[in-house]
Order: C-alpha cells, then structure tokens, then sequence
C-alpha cells in the first residue's frame, strides 16, 4: 500500500478495515498527480485565493440528509458541513437528471439551449462533448485565476467531437479518448465516462483507460456491456465510489501548494445500488441508506485531508446533487423499494421524482460552507439555481462574467455571505426528462403542458401511450407557500398568474440568456 493511501485510510480513521473499504485496484488508481500544469501561464499563486471544492452526489434526494429531515440514514458529516456554513431549502437543478444538470451546473446556461444536448432526457453514454470549444466553464473559469482543476468521478458530459448530429457513438477502443474533462478546462480528471454501469466501465485518467493493454478491443454489446478488456482493467460496482474518493483526497494533497478547484462528482447513490462491504447494514432503511452512508464518510475525508494540509478555513465548499432521488413504486427498484418501505421518505415531503416535473425531481440539499465568511448554522430558503454557480464563482475571484458566457447565471454571492433573505434570480425554469417545461417566480409554479409529447411521431408504440396518458403533461398551476406537495392544481382559479408565468416562460425561452 502506497503513502497516499495509507494515509487516506489514517484519515478515514479506519484502520485495517481500509484495506476492504478501499481495496487496491491496481496501478489504475496509484497513478500519480506529477505534471499538472499551472491554471494559467504567468499567474502567481495567491494563498489568500480560497481553494474550491464542489461536491455533487447523484441522485440524491432532499430527504437523504440528516439536516433536510433524513431519520433512516445517518449523514453526520453532511450535517457538520450544515452547522459549519448555510443549508438551502430551495436549490434547485435546471433539469430533472444527470447530464442536464452536470453542463448547467459547469456552464451557467440552460442545456436546452445547447444544440448539442438531446432535446430530453440525457446524453447517451458514448454522446459527444457538450462543451463547445470557446464556451467558458467553471474549470476555465479557475484556470484562468491561477488554479489547478481536477475532476474526479462521473463525467457524463461526453467524449469526442461533435458532428452535428447526437446520434453519433464514440469508438473506445480508440488509443486516445479526447476531447473530454481535459478539454472542457480540467488539467487532471480521473473517474467515469458516465455512469458506473454503463461502457466502457473501466476508469479514465486524462485522456487514457487505466489498466488498458496495447492492442485491446471492445465491442459493444447492447447499450451497456462491453468485452473483452484485460481482466484487471474492468472496475468492481462495490469499488467505484471509494477508489474515486481515494483520488479525490489524492488530488487535494498533490495540489495543496497552490490553489485549485475540485470538482468531486461521486457516483452515490445513483443505481446500481452498491455500498462497499464495511457500510453493508449500517443504516435503518438496507443498502441505499448504506450507499449514502458511505458517500457521507468520504464527504468525511474530504473534510479531513483539506484540514490535514492547513486548508480546511481557506476552502470553499459546496455539497449538493444533480437531481432528485429515484422513488420506487414497486419492488423493481429492489433498494429504494425496501428503503420505502423501512419509512424512509428519498424526496421528503415533496412529490415527484428524479425524471418528473415536479418538485422532487429538482429541488436538492444545497450546502455551502466558507470559514469567516459564510454564517455557520444559518438557513436560507431564498430562490437558487444550480446554473448560479459558475457567476458566484466569478464574484468569489473577484470577477464579472463576460458578454456570451453564464447566460443563465446569476450571482448568489451575497445569498452565500450576507442576509440570507437576498433575492439572487426573480425566477427558475426547469425542463424534465420527458421535456415539460415549468417555471417558478415566488410562491408560484407553473407546468406548461407539451403538446408535441401527445403525438404518435413522437414515441413509438407503447411509449407514446404511456407518456400521453402522463399526468404530468398537462397544464398545472401550484401555490408553493400553501401547497408544498402540488396537490391542488389552481390553473383554472388565477389567469392572471397563468398569463404573467406563460409570458414569463417563453420570454426565457425565445431569449438567449436569463441572468440581468
């Protein structure tokens, strides 16, 4: 066991059970951090710049965590970085899944209006890169300022160059898999093309597989398995999460002496649900409460290799999800089914869920923590959206963002530091997996019905029965303040709402940009 990891697992506290919570993995995951290069040429580190570490789960509900009302699951380290800065209670995620939200969230802009993202739902896992080659993202962003980047986990964003067309695969069995994190403004990324059951299910560092031997082929089998890599190279589902952890921490001690951005995008608890061996009945609701349960360790030590290096209260932290949670209506959904069923609620009160249109499927646990300059143990319930990161960042480097860049960003800086009253956008617009679009200004929300879901041309076959038959396609009016849970639909009570929020929501969409 090398020094890093044998360090790693000192901070985890857990002595020889490390060695099965984060099993060795090969040379894959020893790879060393050297030849980084700086954020940007000529720039002088700055050690009053803070470092940045942005943690985005994934799938994870609003009522996973102990501090947004989890009882099932014991999440002490979210809940610590809770106490120690400020939770928010209406964050939202611009789309209700993954790829929607990661290039929002990286991007500030709204990822339909990127021709190179499907329409709905998410970028298949061999889909090109999102990024176009002069949009301004929050790595370039950092690179810019004089920071090293690094992006450890799920990408999800694509591989390859764009064609014009997003029916294009990319070839893995390439020797050199690029454009990808590298390109969209990380120096280092180690982690997974997308999810960490879907191809090539083997991990990438930069621009290589790790653990790949010349003259490997794969050949896709269906749209998930691959074959044949070498029989090292292929990582194990129960591994994933704390190998990309691992490397996490790696990165925070190889770049401590200037500063960085770490973007750490953990695989928990999207399915499969796989919580390595020491976490396996560790919470009251069976392997999904595990899954977060573990996830909630690594926030752990994280936490503790930031303050190892002295970093801890010159370190900005951000801890959110990509979406809602996955909510099982049968046993189907084997994990989330039994969590459920031990009373534990993935979405809290809120209905829907990842995919819907409704409340569950965006609003997310949103914690931020700055030593001496976010309020530690406050709460805001001011109005966010996950696109609002990349101009916040900008006002955290003391920067405005440029003309064509963050179009749907706005500053939450003050919201962060100051009153946590402080209105920071008058609205959010959301979009489904489906592709129904709705708006909230206020206590309002609005569902704008999407005709083109009806039409046979649409879906084939059974599909487009199911999503026409969809009750979530239909026009729908909610009063938040008085009817958290959308039950009561007011459309036929409040025109007036209904015309200012249906001018309100085309404007967004017929304008290029949303932020003032």
């Amino acid at each position: 066991m090398n020094t890093v990891r044998r360090d790693f697992l000192k901070l985890a506290g857990l002595g020889a059970v490390g060695a099965v919570l984060f099993p060795r993995v090969g040379k894959s995951a020893e790879a060393s951090f050297q030849g980084l290069e700086s954020g940007a040429a000529g720039a002088t580190p700055d050690k009053k710049k803070p470092n940045v570490v942005l943690i985005l789960a994934d799938d994870l509900g609003y009522g996973d965590v102990g501090c947004y009302g989890a009882t099932k699951i014991k999440t002490p380290n979210m809940d610590r970085l809770a106490r120690e800065g400020r939770r928010f209670t209406n964050a939202y995620t611009p789309g209700s899944v993954c790829s929607p939200t990661r290039y929002g969230l990286l991007s500030g802009r709204y990822f339909w209006r990127n021709p190179r993202h499907p329409a709905t739902g998410v970028l298949a896992p061999s889909g090109p890169l999102l990024f176009e080659e002069d949009r301004l993202t929050l790595p370039k962003l950092f690179k810019q300022a004089g920071y090293t980047t690094g992006a450890v986990g799920k990408w999800h964003l694509g591989f390859g160059e764009w064609q014009g067309r997003i029916a294009d695969r990319y070839d893995w069995s390439q020797e050199e898999i690029k454009p990808g994190p590298c390109e969209a403004g990380f120096d280092y990324f180690y982690g997974l093309a997308a999810n960490a059951g879907n191809q090539p299910r083997i991990y990438i560092e930069n621009h290589r597989f790790m653990g790949r031997k010349p003259g490997d082929k794969v050949e896709m089998v269906g749209r998930s398995d691959i074959k044949p890599w070498s029989p090292d190279a292929e990582y194990k589902l129960d591994h994933v999460a704390g190998d990309i952890a691992h490397k996490a921490v790696e990165f925070i001690e190889s770049s401590k002496d200037k500063p960085f951005f770490l973007y750490f995008a953990t695989n928990i608890p999207h399915n499969d649900i796989t919580p390595s061996a020491p976490f396996l009945g560790t919470s009251a609701c069976g392997p999904y409460g595990d899954f977060i349960q573990e996830l909630d360790t690594h926030i752990g030590q994280i936490r503790a290799a930031l303050e190892k290096a002295g970093l801890l209260d010159n370190t900005l932290i951000l801890f959110t999800s990509d979406n809602g949670g996955v909510v099982a209506e049968n046993e189907r959904l084997a994990a989330q089914w039994q969590a459920k069923q031990a009373g534990h609620a993935i979405c809290g009160a809120l209905r829907g869920r990842k995919h819907s249109i409704y409340e569950g499927g965006f609003r997310v646990p949103y914690i931020v923590r700055w030593a001496g300059h976010v309020p530690a143990g406050t709460e805001s319930d001011t109005l966010l959206c996950h696109t609002d990161v990349l101009a916040t960042c900008a006002a955290v480097l003391g920067q405005k963002l440029p003309a064509g860049a963050g179009e749907d960003s706005c500053n939450a800086l003050a919201a962060w530091q100051g009153d946590a009253k402080t209105m920071v956008r008058d609205c959010v617009v959301l979009d489904s997996a489906h592709g129904i679009f709705a708006i909230r200004q206020g206590d309002w929300k609005l569902i704008e019905r999407n005709p083109a879901l009806e039409e046979e041309t649409h879906k084939k076959g059974k599909q487009a029965k199911k999503i026409k038959a969809d009750p979530e396609n239909q026009n729908q009016l909610f009063n938040l303040a008085a009817d958290p849970a959308e039950t009561k639909n007011l459309w036929e009570q409040h025109p007036d709402v209904v015309q200012r929020l249906t001018t309100l929501l085309k404007q967004a969409r017929t304008n290029d940009h949303t932020r003032p």
